[in-house]
């Protein structure tokens, strides 16, 4: 996986995880067993959704930004789930959209959409009034982006190797070249702070490319105190990265990788019928991880592929502390993965805010989508565990 750290500053290239604070964490956590603490989620909000393809945000005061995007359609509930305005069609004029494909709220409530074709993001008021287009000619294909307290934005797309005319690349049977820039609020490019070789399509032996299944995805997402959190799932390694460009912590796991099987293909193929028409292949092994998030006084909770075909429907994560240390292995409700997107945008359907989180799920009675709030709450089984717990929370 070729991968390249890089911050540019002032047109210079230079490292940034000289002094970054890196903590090995073994296979086995902290507390396990009776000792460990248990998250509890119940449910609180569920919106029925129609259509396919979303992608959604929440604001401060707990209202939900929904797009869909084949439809280019914006939804915008309450924190009671209430719809309380809708707005967005394909066109070409002011405020019309191509082909949407991404949507974040800033602070101010400005929503941000990608628009693919135009190499653009679209802003609107919470009220869905169209305030401007951005365009981004530099841009590859955009796929995704967020936005900390203080409008800088974190872009990824993905770029065409022939027309970067990357020979080496392009010998290895690369498919596309990802890459994750941040950019300030008057969209001026600050930082290129990862590039890698995207590994959901590899070149044939013959002509095209075949969809990997199972592949390494680069992951990332932007904290309460704006501090950037990355890692790519060929490894057991995630950073963190201050607004400055400083990497101040790598948080590493000794973790070994899962073999993908037989009923790990049937599985896919129940499930995603999809894939039965595209050329594709299977990895040997599996992601050392599937995502991650940021818990505001918690830490960091990230999916694993152990047990995924479980059918109680939850999904194996693995919790640090805010310190990176490995502290339990706990169990969450699963959410719906759409593969034909989320293989690309190498995003999820999933937030955690404010004690919250919201969710993509599908309701297997009504065999429809809808989005989910729960509240969430971490328990620990005896009050000294969760008083050292507290402590770690308190260091520097």
């Amino acid at each position: 996986m070729g991968l390249s750290l890089l911050w540019i500053s002032h047109g210079l290239l230079s490292d940034q995880t000289a002094t970054a604070r890196i903590v090995e964490n073994p296979e086995t956590p902290k507390y396990t067993g009776k000792e460990a603490p248990e998250f509890v989620f119940k449910p609180e909000l569920s919106i029925p959704l129609i259509g396919r393809r979303f992608s959604f945000d929440v604001d401060d005061s707990g209202n939900i930004y929904l797009l869909e995007s084949l439809a280019s359609r914006i939804s915008v509930y309450d924190k009671d789930g209430h719809l309380v305005s809708q707005f967005g069609k394909k066109g070409q004029g002011p405020g019309e959209f191509e082909n949407t494909f991404f949507l974040a709220v800033s602070k101010d409530r400005r929503i941000h959409v990608i628009d693919r074709p135009r190499k653009a993001i679209q802003i609107f008021n919470a009220q869905g009034k169209w305030l401007e287009q951005r365009r981004l000619p530099s841009m590859g294909m955009m796929n995704n982006l967020k936005i900390d307290s203080h409008g800088s934005m974190y872009i990824q797309d993905m770029r065409n190797l022939f027309a970067l005319k990357d020979e080496e690349r392009i010998r290895r049977g690369v498919g596309l070249l990802g890459r994750l820039s941040k950019y300030d609020r008057t969209f001026e490019k600050f930082v290129e702070i990862q590039v890698w070789d995207s590994a959901f399509l590899r070149r044939a032996a013959s002509e095209g490319y075949n969809f990997v299944l199972y592949h390494d995805v680069f992951y990332y997402q932007v904290a309460e105190d704006d501090s950037l959190y990355f890692g790519n799932s060929s490894s057991y390694e995630i950073r963190r990265m201050t607004p400055e460009g400083r990497v101040t912590k790598i948080i590493k796991k000794r973790e070994t990788r899962i073999p993908t099987t037989k009923k790990d293909l049937a599985h896919l193929m129940r499930n995603f019928p999809e894939f039965e028409r595209l050329d594709r292949e299977l990895t040997k092994t599996k992601p050392f991880f599937f995502d991650f998030h940021v818990l505001d006084k918690i830490g960091l909770l990230v999916g694993t592929y152990e047990d995924e075909w479980n059918d109680q429907g939850i999904l194996t994560c693995d919790l640090f502390d805010i310190e990176g240390v490995y502290i339990a292995k706990v169990k969450v409700p699963n959410y719906y993965y759409a593969k034909d997107q989320d293989n690309i945008s190498e995003q999820r359907h999933r937030i955690f805010k404010n004690g919250r989180c919201y969710s993509i799920v599908y309701n297997e009675k009504d065999e429809g989508l809808e989005l989910i709030r729960h509240s969430v709450e971490l328990k620990w089984p005896a009050k000294t565990n969760r008083q050292e717990f507290d402590d770690s929370r308190r260091l520097p």
